[in-house]
């Protein structure tokens, strides 16, 4: 369903606009990071607090993404583990709970509604931090996650694939994110480390790998890392220091495992980054420092950029980003409230860029009916399509869209956005 594509555009001498593709179209990625509304707990039950999340910020945010020509969205997910997934005394993952499903599956929806594609990144750093003192017991220390194989493949088989299984069909899924800057949690890497608990590169690599070959095995779904910087994502050394998730190395951390691999590389760039000789800067135009330019093989996002001038402005950020071959770019951010940025300060220079790329950027949904929702008759037979989906119903055809009863008596099908498709007989 999802492949990676490039298209090549020579202008100036530069080579612009790499894609991603989804259902057969090619995107250029012009982002937003959400990156949440309560941070680890959009999705999911807090075990103190309860169920926190609110469908109505999820549409005014996507209402406003629409409005505003962002055709994606990075959303973080479990963060440090506070309320998902589902662990018990001894670390183990046993699952997600009730609600879990059920949230992620109005996100996608809505976003859906609004054309506006979604990146789940389903791990932080943070998970190695310690916030279990203001944030509950589940908040951070989970090393064990990432350095014993049982507790990583108690995650895969307990929470990972049921949310990969759910979503993988998902029309605006753009791809899964394993982990966001995972180098603050490894401790034998130049600059690396921080964190509460850390681990090693292999043992991070492995857990990335593992993660990465399950979504794989299962699906056809994209899979990246969310690399803190270009000084550990890069095989150019100097400045680089080491290529942390390049496919020999996750690989090797795996044993070989060929399934282990990243579909698209993801950098992330503050302005310490900057210096126009030796920075880790995607935007630098002379010498332009392209992915070519960082050895890189594999289209590269660039998954965080501030949402706010330094350096560069806005506008400057958007544009190199796309001059130099990057296959999209997801400001910080809409509600981060970390003052790297927000959203008046991007949403205006987000739109004029869609406006001048609007081929590249705008979502559309396919049009192809998937053969499981395509009865031979009025008189659907089959089991329940049960995921987020959009489609369009043959003519004729009489289902049950979440409990009620929807037809499309005319001629060309018509759109119907649900989670639960269920044949019905007229």
């Amino acid at each position: 369903m999802r492949r990676i594509a490039a298209i090549v555009l020579v202008a100036l001498g530069l080579v612009q606009g790499a894609t991603l593709t989804v259902n057969g179209r090619q995107y250029y990625v012009n982002g937003i990071n959400v990156p949440w509304n309560q941070f680890g707990s959009d999705v999911g039950s807090h075990p103190q607090w309860g169920h926190l999340y609110s469908s109505s910020w999820f549409e005014t945010f996507c209402s406003a993404c629409q409005t505003s020509g962002v055709n994606a969205a990075r959303l973080w997910i479990h963060c440090d583990g506070r309320s998902s997934p589902e662990f018990d005394g001894t670390g183990v993952v046993t699952g997600l709970d009730a609600t879990f499903l059920p949230d992620l599956a109005d996100i996608f929806a809505r976003a859906l509604s609004h054309n506006v594609m979604l990146m789940p990144c389903l791990w932080s750093f943070d998970m190695t931090g310690d916030g279990a003192s203001s944030a509950g017991p589940y908040a951070g220390l989970h090393a064990n996650l990432i350095t014993d194989t049982v507790k990583t493949r108690s995650y895969i088989t307990n929470a990972l694939l049921p949310i990969v299984q759910q979503f993988r069909n998902a029309p605006n899924l753009l791809g899964w994110e394993i982990i966001n800057e995972p180098e603050w949690s490894v401790n034998d890497i130049e600059d690396g480390g921080g964190t509460t608990q850390t681990v090693t590169a292999d043992q991070m690599k492995r857990f990335c790998g593992m993660i990465a070959s399950a979504i794989h095995r299962n699906s056809a779904n994209l899979v990246t890392v969310g690399s803190a910087c270009l000084k550990w994502s890069s095989p150019r050394n100097p400045p680089a220091v080491i290529h942390l998730w390049g496919d020999a190395a996750l690989r090797a951390a795996c044993g070989g495992d060929t399934a282990a691999h990243v579909d698209f590389y993801q950098i992330h760039y503050y302005d310490w980054m900057y210096n126009a000789d030796w920075g880790y800067d995607p935007f630098q135009l002379s010498p332009a420092k392209t992915p070519a330019y960082w050895q890189l093989d594999k289209p590269t996002l660039v998954g965080e950029s501030p949402a706010k001038a330094g350096n560069y402005t806005v506008t400057q950020m958007l544009d190199n980003c796309f001059a130099n071959g990057y296959c999209g770019i997801f400001p910080w951010s809409y509600w981060g409230g970390d003052g790297a940025g927000d959203w008046p300060s991007v949403r205006s220079q987000l739109k004029a860029f869609r406006d001048a790329h609007a081929a590249l950027v705008d979502f559309q949904l396919p049009t192809v009916v998937p053969a499981a929702v395509r009865p031979a008759s009025a008189r659907p037979s089959g089991p329940a399509i049960c995921l987020p989906f959009a489609c369009r119903l043959p003519d004729g055809a009489v289902w049950g869209l979440d409990g009620r009863a929807v037809a499309r008596p005319g001629r060309g099908g018509v759109v119907f956005v649900g989670t639960a498709l269920t044949p019905r007989h007229p």
